[in-house]
């Protein structure tokens, strides 16, 4: 009886392994399928560009300017709270800033000329 265990914990043990094996070499297997057929384009936000912004509440920010992200979290500067780190900048069209946390950025496209 105690053959049984060992072997019977054997076989869980291989059938995990093998599972998770099999489950990486698929997912290779459809990356490797999927970037034959539609190319990476290395296109992302750039500073001085001009963007429309939709954010995930609804709401769209028209034609402004990206400048930049604001620092990370400083642990040696207590006046700046964590959740107020690490906004997009971007600048409206009368010269005013828009502070915009990513995580409420639905989706971006340029603005054009």
């Amino acid at each position: 009886m105690d053959y049984f265990w060992a072997i019977f914990a054997s076989v869980v043990v291989i059938l995990i392994i093998y599972g998770i094996i099999s489950s990486r070499l698929k997912q290779r297997r459809i990356r490797k399928a999927t970037a034959k057929i539609f190319p990476t384009v290395q296109d992302h936000i750039q500073a001085d560009k001009r963007y429309n912004i939709f954010l995930s509440h609804g709401k769209t920010i028209q034609n402004v300017r990206f400048i930049g992200i604001s620092p990370a979290f400083d642990q040696h500067n207590p006046y700046l709270p964590f959740p107020l780190c690490q906004w997009l900048i971007v600048e409206k069209a009368d010269g005013a800033r828009a502070y915009l946390k990513p995580e409420t950025v639905k989706f971006y496209e340029d603005a054009g000329k």
